[in-house]
């Protein structure tokens, strides 16, 4: 959560934040002038605090030397739909792709038929060097899947931690640049 305090009357704070935040791409999504103003700000695809696309709110109060701004964000419901989706299938996918290097692994060894030996075995028998290829193959997958499943988290955490950086920027700029000084 961020607050701030400038020297303007409620509808001016209101109508300069309101243009502040269109210049900077958002989207308003709700308003209750001159008293609050809920913005959609950032992109589905964003991996920092200020481009994840995220929902902000602005609560404007009137105060005797000024107008009290005060703000909350939180990333969007679309977003940690895709984080969760593309979490899951990363994982699954790790997971099919550990089954698969073990399983070839063991058909490498024992040349016993498995589930997943049909993979190394054309139509003129078993390939033995295929199913090690094969093995090692998806070991590296499930491996690189992993890595990109515990990047993908440490991404949401970091941006969860400093989701208010936007809003921070907006307010100080609002009480900078346009003379409403704080």
């Amino acid at each position: 959560m961020a607050e701030t305090q400038v020297n303007a009357e409620i509808d001016r704070a209101y109508t300069q934040l309101k243009a502040l935040l269109a210049k900077s791409g958002c989207t308003v999504t709700a308003e209750n002038q001159p008293q609050s103003l809920t913005a959609k700000q950032g992109s589905l695809w964003g991996i920092s605090p200020k481009t994840a696309k995220k929902t902000i709110t602005f609560e404007l109060a009137q105060g005797e030397t000024g107008t009290r701004i005060a703000s909350a964000s939180a990333l969007s419901a679309d977003y940690w739909k895709l984080t969760i989706a593309g979490c899951i299938f990363a994982s699954a996918l790790a997971l099919l792709c550990i089954w698969i290097s073990l399983d070839l692994a063991a058909f490498a060894a024992s040349q016993e038929p498995s589930v997943w030996s049909w993979l190394a075995t054309p139509t003129s028998g078993a390939n033995l060097q295929a199913a090690v290829m094969l093995s090692d193959l998806t070991r590296v997958l499930a491996v690189f899947l992993a890595v990109t499943l515990a990047l993908e988290l440490f991404i949401v955490a970091f941006v969860r931690s400093k989701i208010d950086t936007f809003a921070e920027q907006a307010m100080r700029s609002l009480a900078q640049d346009h003379g409403l000084s704080a």
